[in-house]
C-alpha cells in the first residue's frame, strides 16, 4: 500500500479504467478521506457505465476523525496516544524554562478532535485551541501570563487549523490535492505571545513542538489493530458478496456498509461543537478561561 497526493482520478479516469480492465481487476479497495472516496465513487460509476463487473470498496481514513456517519476513524486512538507522549515532552520543556510556555501543534485542519482528546488524555494541558472555537489573542496572552504566575509555566495544545480568524486575507495557495495551505499557527503563536509580553516588560520563554506526521506514523495500539482487521475483513466480505460503491465503517458499534455517495455529501460537516458536553468537559479539564473574541 502507498500514499499519494494530487493524483486526481477524475482527470485520469479513462487511463485508470483502461488499466484495470487490461489487468482483469474486479475488486478495487481504497483507503482515505473525502477526496479518495470521491475518486472511488467515480471509478465505481465508470465501471457501471462500461458494464464492467467490478466491486469498488472504501475504508474511511482521516487522522482528523471528520468522516461522516462512522463512530471513529481507524488510527485516531493511536494518534491521540502518541500526541499525549509529545505533550509530556512539552511539559518538561515548559517547566524547565524560566517563565516557560510549551506549545504543541497537532493535526486538525478544520476539526479539532485530535487536539481536544489528546488534551483530555493529559492532566497537564492548560489551554487547548481548536479551529471550531475562535479566540482573542489578547485574552489568550493574558491567560498565559496568569498560568505562569500560578504554576511557573503554561502548556498549550493547538490544532493546525486553529486561529484562522487571525489570518484573513492570507492566501498560500493549495497543495497538490487542492487543499488550502495553512499558515503555521504554532510559529505565529510563539512569536506573537513573546512579542505581546515583551511590550509589557515581561520576558517569556516559548518552546514549540510540532510532531506533525509523527503522531500517525507509529504502530497501531491494540484497539486500532483490532478495528483495522475488522474493517478490512468487512470490506472484503462486501466485495465478495457483489456490492460496490460502499465504504466499510462502524456506526453505533455495528459494522455496516455506507454508500460512498452519502459519505461524500459536501453538506455534511463533522466538527467539534463548542456548545457540546465533550467540549465543555475539556474546558473544565484544562481550567482555561473564556477566550472567545
Amino acid at each position: 500500500m502507498g500514499s499519494s497526493r494530487g493524483n486526481n482520478p477524475h482527470e485520469n479516469m479513462d487511463k485508470i479504467m483502461d488499466r484495470l480492465v487490461k489487468e482483469g481487476v474486479n475488486q478495487v479497495y481504497v483507503v482515505g478521506g473525502d477526496g479518495t472516496h470521491r475518486g472511488a465513487n467515480a471509478i465505481s460509476r465508470e465501471a457501471a457505465k462500461r458494464k464492467y463487473a467490478m466491486s469498488v470498496c472504501g475504508v474511511p481514513k482521516t487522522i482528523d476523525n471528520d468522516v461522516a456517519f462512522i463512530d471513529k476513524s481507524f488510527g485516531f486512538d493511536t494518534a491521540v496516544a502518541e500526541a499525549r507522549k509529545v505533550i509530556d515532552c512539552a511539559l518538561i520543556e515548559a517547566d524547565d524554562a524560566f517563565q516557560g510556555v510549551g506549545i504543541v501543534k497537532l493535526m486538525g485542519r478544520e476539526a479539532g478532535f485530535v487536539a481536544m482528546y489528546a488534551t483530555m488524555a493529559s492532566n497537564d494541558v492548560d489551554i487547548c485551541l481548536i479551529p471550531e472555537a475562535p479566540f482573542s489573542i489578547d485574552k489568550l496572552c493574558k491567560a498565559i501570563g496568569d498560568k505562569i504566575d500560578e504554576k511557573g509555566h503554561c502548556l498549550i495544545v493547538i490544532a493546525e487549523g486553529a486561529g484562522s480568524e487571525h489570518f484573513e486575507g492570507v492566501d498560500l495557495g493549495t497543495d497538490p490535492s487542492g487543499n488550502k495551505r495553512l499558515p503555521d499557527v504554532g510559529l505565529w503563536l510563539k512569536d506573537t505571545a513573546k512579542t505581546w509580553w515583551k511590550e509589557k516588560g515581561r520576558q517569556i520563554e516559548v518552546r514549540l513542538i510540532d510532531p506533525s506526521y509523527q503522531v500517525r506514523s507509529v504502530p497501531a495500539i491494540a484497539s486500532d489493530a483490532i478495528y483495522c482487521s475488522n474493517l478490512g475483513s468487512n470490506a472484503v466480505h462486501g466485495a465478495m458478496s457483489g456490492y460496490t460503491g460502499f465504504s466499510a465503517g462502524r456506526v453505533n458499534q455495528r459494522y455496516v456498509y455506507v454508500p460512498i455517495d452519502d459519505m461524500c455529501d459536501p453538506s455534511i460537516k463533522v466538527r467539534v461543537d463548542p456548545n457540546s458536553r465533550i467540549y465543555n468537559r475539556m474546558v473544565v479539564h484544562t481550567g482555561q478561561p473564556d477566550l472567545s473574541p
